[in-house]
């Protein structure tokens, strides 16, 4: 009986969609340790997942509590400004009463690496479909440009700056960026989709 495989290009492909699904996995898993009962556990998710991101308690998605998404004043009012933001892993706010546990990433983070899992599983018929490169470019500057005034706006004014973006709009320029990132690297692992 003839074995078939697959081309060394479509195991790369999907070895690093289901990679990223894997990475989109932990950044939920944490809440979820946490309400089982496995704290240690969760809080080492924690700690990786914090190498890569701020994890603003301010800034996040929550599972197990009153809302997915809360306001800004609403986390400083129940959170101790110290637990919002530190560089210190130990000390970051996870879980509160009526909070529920944040995600493992902050809101931003979380768009782009779902972002990039819907890029890497539909960029490849968008590449069949000729979809213009000009397109998943546009995806990238929404980002780039709410990061970027954003903080331009507070090392001009930190206690009033003009303008802060907001958990929704974090969200969303990072779907869009990361679909844009899956997009490309598609491209470079199946150039031979691209030039057809």
């Amino acid at each position: 009986m003839e074995q078939h495989s697959l081309p060394a290009d479509n195991r790369t492909l999907h070895a690093l969609q289901l990679l990223v699904a894997g990475i989109n996995g932990l950044i939920l898993l944490p809440p979820i340790l946490m309400e089982l009962g496995a704290q240690k556990l969760a809080r080492y998710l924690y700690f990786i997942l914090g190498v890569v991101c701020h994890q603003r308690a301010d800034r996040s998605f929550y599972l197990f509590g009153e809302n997915f998404m809360y306001a800004k004043s609403v986390i400083h009012q129940k959170v101790p400004l110290d637990q919002v933001f530190t560089f210190n892993f130990q000390d970051r706010f996870t879980c509160g009463a009526g909070l529920g546990c944040r995600l493992g990433v902050c809101t931003r983070c979380t768009g782009m690496y779902l972002g990039l899992l819907l890029g890497l599983i539909a960029s490849e018929l968008l590449l069949k479909m000729k979809m213009p490169k000009i397109i998943p470019i546009l995806f990238l500057i929404p980002l780039a440009l709410d990061g970027t005034i954003q903080t331009i706006a507070y090392i001009l004014a930190p206690e009033h700056g003009f303008y802060e973006s907001t958990n929704s709009r974090r969200f969303i320029t990072g779907l869009f960026f990361g679909f844009g990132v899956g997009y490309f690297v598609v491209s470079a692992i199946r150039p031979e989709i691209a030039k057809k």
